[in-house]
């Protein structure tokens, strides 16, 4: 049978137009109002509904005659805007959603109030051709803003679009279910839950208290609403970086660090927000449309660059950064930071330098200024590389920071250099004052080699036994005429760039560990250890273990003092490696003794120290064990014989001659 039609006119700008086609199409069809329905049910049209192609003949099934009928629409919501209602009924009574019959609503000029939110305004022009558009700015919060436009709105419903997100993918045909209207309906963007896009019909008025997120559509943040300013680096990363942003930008020159040059733009950009991306990333895939959500508004949004949390890619409040960073000195203090996880940019890969020694400090004096990056990797080939898998030269220093040197693994055969580092390197890598070692292994240990020197020592094969046990590796030189000659003998040998020398009169502790490394960081040196006189119960490094440097060995043809290890470049570890058993005849006590306080009273001599001046009151004064007797001979013979030769270095040096020092001996006690 047929039904009544009755046409339902919601004010909206087609109203008429649409009542026209409906009588064309359903002659008996009229307005709300203007006559009694007659039939047992009629067709409810909404002045928003697009009748051309519903079908006005369709009745329910036998067994819901009684039912009151909606259509879907194409969301699969109850939709209102098409229903067969039982005369004198309401919809919301006995209704059955019908899926056999659907509604489309028309293409119409919605009112939409369009929220100037401090950007572009890329898409207000297409609004205004389309719909009928109200203009107002955003304030406090997307709450306060919705319950001004529903207040102020004409139609039945309305949407709320922002200025700052696309509109080709806001469906304004959608309409909730039709018991919802009294909802605020907030769609959600890629990012955030609320981008800002709302429905509000009339009916949330009633309560505003009622909301809900959508998801029907997507919102898409307009990627060109905020300026960009690209920080150049200017080197070759930062050309490569430009090439890999899809959108417009405006270059500007790095100024030094992140926080002085942001305070600079603040100044530039003609939007509330601005990006900052920076020339030393890849922003292939970034998606530029990302907007922040509700309650981090007015923080400074970072995006980490790889897993460097202080990234390089800032989403900023130009009016809050501009207050909050007045007096502020480090950027890490700033007060209101999000450190977002949504998304990341990798950093581009910086220069790479590989080294087969390990003078780093000369390496990064001699390449930093042909380096076409900011920072550039120095690799020691010497020492052999974790795979790639575990170590990918990926990682991405921090910029917030002043420019620092980051080493890797426990024998930093890896660093990574900013340029920066170049003019304060003279001697050593720890002439620039910011380090930071990083425990991030790189490299595998390459071990040193271990040699045993001996010559005439009547314990040296005991101690040889004793070091072969603890070190399998250890090497061993025998019969080797000359103090010099011995060392280069040994120097000859190794094949690694140090060395342990072992000396015939040390027995080696258990707990002193032959993996010791030298300090990359440090200028090329020997390293002297500790090691403990049983005599006199001194512990320092006199006759200890020492890792001995085979370039400085070879380069030392005679020594500059009285002893070849302090002429070169030499530290001290406070870590006693051996006991000296000095006194295993007295010819040993008196040569031992002799030697080291001819070298204790020229150190006092050239540069004094209350340390030299105790260990040598106690050699000459206190001993014990056995020939102790000629150990403090041979310190006090010692004393003498540099009072009186003081001022002749030819005569000093006898002292460093073996043969010498047995006719010197043996002319005073044999």
């Amino acid at each position: 049978m047929a039904y009544d039609v009755v046409y339902i006119d919601h004010g909206n700008y087609d109203a008429d137009k649409n009542y026209v086609l409906l009588k064309e199409k359903v002659p008996h069809a009229f307005k709300l109002n203007e006559q009694p329905i007659k039939t047992s049910k009629a067709w409810h049209i909404s002045s928003y509904a697009n009748i051309t192609n519903f079908d006005f003949t369709w009745t329910p099934n036998i067994h819901k005659q009684s039912f009151n009928h909606c259509a879907v629409n194409h969301y699969g919501y109850a939709d209102s805007g098409i229903a067969l209602i039982n005369k004198n009924d309401i919809l919301q009574t006995n209704l059955d959603i019908d899926n056999t019959f659907s509604i489309n609503r028309i293409k119409l000029k919605h009112e939409i109030f369009y929220i100037d939110t401090g950007s572009h305004k890329n898409y207000i022009n297409q609004l205004q051709n389309d719909h009928n558009v109200k203009t107002t700015r955003f304030f406090d919060s997307w709450q306060k803003v919705a319950k001004r436009c529903a207040n102020k709105m004409d139609s039945e419903y309305c949407w709320i679009v922002p200025s700052d997100v696309e509109i080709d993918n806001i469906d304004f045909s959608w309409y909730p279910d039709f018991w919802e209207t009294n909802f605020l309906h907030i769609f959600k963007s890629k990012w955030q839950k609320n981008s800002g896009v709302m429905f509000i019909h009339k009916d949330w008025l009633k309560d505003t208290t009622q909301y809900k997120y959508r998801n029907d559509f997507i919102v898409r943040g307009d990627q060109n609403a905020y300026d960009k300013f690209f920080l150049d680096f200017f080197d070759n990363n930062s050309k490569l970086s430009y090439e890999s942003i899809n959108t417009t930008t405006s270059t500007i020159r790095f100024f030094d660090n992140h926080l002085d040059t942001i305070k600079r733009l603040t100044s530039k950009a003609t939007t509330k927000y601005f990006w900052v991306l920076s020339g030393n990333c890849n922003y292939e895939g970034f998606d530029f449309s990302w907007l922040p959500d509700e309650k981090t508004y007015d923080h400074l949004h970072t995006f980490p660059s790889g897993d460097q949390p202080y990234g390089d890619t800032f989403f900023v409040d130009k009016h809050s950064f501009d207050i909050k960073s007045k007096t502020l000195k480090n950027f890490k203090h700033y007060e209101t930071i999000n450190f977002n996880k949504q998304q990341k940019v990798k950093r581009c890969l910086y220069d790479f330098l590989a080294i087969g020694h390990y003078d780093f400090a000369k390496a990064i004096k001699d390449h930093y200024q042909k380096t076409p990056t900011k920072y550039f990797w120095i690799v020691n080939t010497l020492a052999k590389a974790v795979p790639r898998n575990k170590f990918q030269y990926d990682f991405s220093p921090d910029y917030w920071s002043p420019p620092t040197i980051y080493t890797f693994g426990d024998d930093n055969d890896i660093m990574l250099i900013p340029k920066d580092a170049g003019p304060f390197m003279h001697e050593q890598v720890y002439d620039y004052p910011h380090i930071k070692k990083l425990d991030i292994q790189a490299t595998k240990r390459q071990l040193m080699d271990v040699i045993f020197i001996s010559y005439d020592e009547p314990n040296a094969e005991k101690h040889w036994n004793i070091l072969k046990e603890q070190c399998p590796r250890a090497k061993r030189i025998q019969d080797v005429k000359g103090q010099t000659e011995a060392y280069h003998a040994a120097a000859k040998l190794t094949k690694t760039e140090w060395f342990f020398i072992v000396f015939p009169k040390l027995e080696v502790l258990k707990t002193f560990d032959f993996t010791f490394q030298p300090d990359r960081l440090k200028n090329i040196c020997h390293y002297i250890f500790y090691a403990k006189n049983p005599v006199n119960d001194l512990e320092y490094g006199h006759g200890a273990i020492v890792l001995y440097n085979r370039g400085l060995t070879l380069e030392t043809i005679s020594p500059k003092g009285l002893d070849f290890t302090l002429s070169s470049p030499h530290d001290t570890v406070p870590i006693v490696s051996a006991i000296n058993h000095l006194n295993v005849d007295p010819w040993m006590a008196w040569r031992t003794a002799f030697r080291e306080v001819m070298k204790l009273k020229q150190s006092i001599d050239l540069s004094p120290s209350v340390e030299s001046s105790y260990r040598l009151k106690i050699w000459k004064t206190e001993a014990k064990e056995k020939n102790g007797e000629w150990v403090m001979k041979g310190s006090n013979d010692a004393s003498d014989y540099y009072d009186k030769y003081k001022n002749s270095y030819k005569d000093l040096i006898k002292s460093y001659d073996f043969e010498w020092l047995k006719n010197y001996y043996e002319s005073r006690y044999v």
